[in-house]
């Protein structure tokens, strides 16, 4: 049981997890990127937490927690973007890419999970999650 009394039954995937929503990564400064991609800096992200991957939803917490149902989610997207280049990562995104999460109202949200210095787990997540997208139809 977690800390507002949700009982998480199934858990397919756990970790830790990086994130911003894209009017978030809109808002970093040229000096922040240019942080990240030289130093061993993480990559840019505003919240820092745990995720949670059931049959049916993707939890996302930090100081709060959001919960994503995946019929909510418009698109599934792992790569960089005009919001989140390549450029702004160490390495230039040879060894990771974020994983994307558009919702049916059209907010991103954009996620590093498990992130070492050298790479994530986003192809595991990515792949785990179009599974079971495409399980349900």
């Amino acid at each position: 049981m977690n800390n507002s009394g949700h009982i998480y039954k199934n858990i397919i995937l756990t970790g830790e997890v990086l994130w911003s929503y894209d009017y978030e990564l809109l808002e970093r400064t040229p000096l922040r990127g240019i942080a990240s991609h030289f130093s061993g800096v993480n990559p840019f992200h505003a919240h820092q937490g745990e995720i949670l991957l059931t049959s049916d939803r993707i939890t996302l917490r930090d100081e709060s927690e959001l919960t994503i149902s995946l019929s909510d989610l418009g698109q599934l997207y792992m790569g960089f973007d005009e919001n989140f280049p390549r450029s702004s990562v160490k390495n230039f995104g040879l060894f990771w890419q974020p994983l994307r999460l558009t919702l049916g109202s059209g907010q991103q949200l954009y996620l590093i999970i498990d992130y070492n210095v050298i790479g994530s787990k986003n192809q595991l997540w990515f792949d785990t999650i179009k599974i079971i997208l495409e399980d349900r139809f």
